[in-house]
C-alpha cells in the first residue's frame, strides 16, 4: 500500500484543507494517510494513522505542492508528501464535506465545549473570529484588502455585535481568536462574551500562531454557531462555517469599512 504523508508545513485549518485531497488521491490510487501533527491528541480523523515525516519517510517521495488534474494522474503507487491545498475540482467536491465528517473532537475538549455552551443555554449565542497573529492590521481606520492577509480592525467586530444586540438584546458571543480572549478588554466591557475553559498545550507554531485556548477545541466549539462575525480568508472561519457540523451564515466586513460606515457583507 502506498504512503501519503502529511506533515505540519502550515498551520492547522490548512493542514484540514489539505485532507480532501489526501482522501481523493486515497480512493483513486489506495494510498494509506499518515498525519504527523501534533494536535492529533485533541481530535482524530478516521481512516488516516498518526506516524512521522522522518528521513526514511522523505526518501524517494514525490512533494506535491500544486495538484492539477495532469499531475493527480501520476500519483497511483506513488510515496507522497502532500502540501497541497487544492487539486482537481471533479475529484475534490464530491469528498469534501464527507471528509470534514471524519474529523472528531477529543471526548474531554467535547466535554469542555458542551459546557461552556451549556451555561448560555436558551440564549442567542453568535460566534466572533478575530484572526490577528499572522493576520497584519494594515490600518486601524479602513478595512481594505490590499495585505495579502489582512487582519479585521476590532472596531469592526463591536460595530457588528452591536448592531446585533439591539435586534437580540439577550444575544451572548462566543469568542475564538488568535492569543488570549482576555486581551480584547473593551469587548468583553461592552458585551456579553464567553470563550472556552480548555488550555491550549501547543507552542511550537511559534508566537504568530500562539492562542491560550486549545485552537482544535476553538475551531468546533465556533462550528457550533449559527451566526459567526468571520475573519475573511480565514481557513479557520471557513471551515467552522462551511465544513464543520451544521452550516452557518458569516458576516464579513467589506472593503473600504471604516469606523463611521462599518460596511458588512
Amino acid at each position: 500500500m502506498p504512503k501519503l504523508y502529511i506533515d505540519e508545513f502550515v498551520g492547522i485549518s490548512n493542514r484540514l484543507e489539505a485532507l480532501p485531497l489526501a482522501f481523493a488521491i486515497r480512493e483513486a490510487y489506495g494510498h494509506e494517510i499518515i498525519l504527523d501533527w501534533h494536535e492529533l491528541d485533541s481530535f482524530s480523523v478516521d481512516d488516516t494513522r498518526r506516524g512521522k515525516v522522518r528521513i526514511l519517510a522523505r526518501l524517494g517521495a514525490l512533494r506535491v505542492r500544486d495538484c492539477d488534474a495532469a499531475l493527480f494522474a501520476t500519483l497511483g503507487g506513488r510515496k507522497i508528501i502532500l502540501r497541497s491545498l487544492d487539486g482537481p475540482a471533479d475529484k475534490l467536491d464530491p469528498v469534501y464535506l464527507a471528509t470534514a465528517a471524519r474529523l472528531h473532537l477529543a471526548p474531554h475538549l467535547a466535554a469542555s465545549v458542551r459546557a461552556s455552551f451549556e451555561r448560555v443555554r436558551g440564549r442567542p449565542v453568535v460566534g466572533v473570529h478575530i484572526r490577528q497573529g499572522d493576520y497584519r492590521l494594515v490600518n486601524d481606520e479602513r478595512y481594505d484588502i490590499g495585505a495579502e492577509w489582512p487582519a479585521v480592525p476590532v472596531w469592526w467586530y463591536q460595530a457588528q455585535m452591536e448592531r446585533i444586540r439591539r435586534r437580540q438584546p439577550d444575544v451572548c458571543f462566543f469568542l475564538a481568536c488568535t492569543g488570549d480572549p482576555a486581551a480584547f478588554r473593551e469587548i468583553h466591557e461592552q458585551f456579553d462574551v464567553f470563550s472556552l475553559d480548555a488550555r491550549s498545550p501547543y507552542g511550537y507554531k511559534g508566537p504568530d500562531h500562539d492562542s491560550t485556548i486549545n485552537p482544535v477545541a476553538d475551531l468546533f466549539a465556533l462550528a457550533c454557531c449559527p451566526l459567526i462575525l468571520a475573519t475573511p480568508i480565514s481557513g479557520y472561519s471557513h471551515w467552522a462555517a462551511n465544513a464543520l457540523g451544521a452550516p452557518s451564515t458569516c458576516i464579513v466586513p467589506r472593503p473600504g469599512a471604516t469606523r463611521d460606515n462599518p460596511l458588512a457583507g
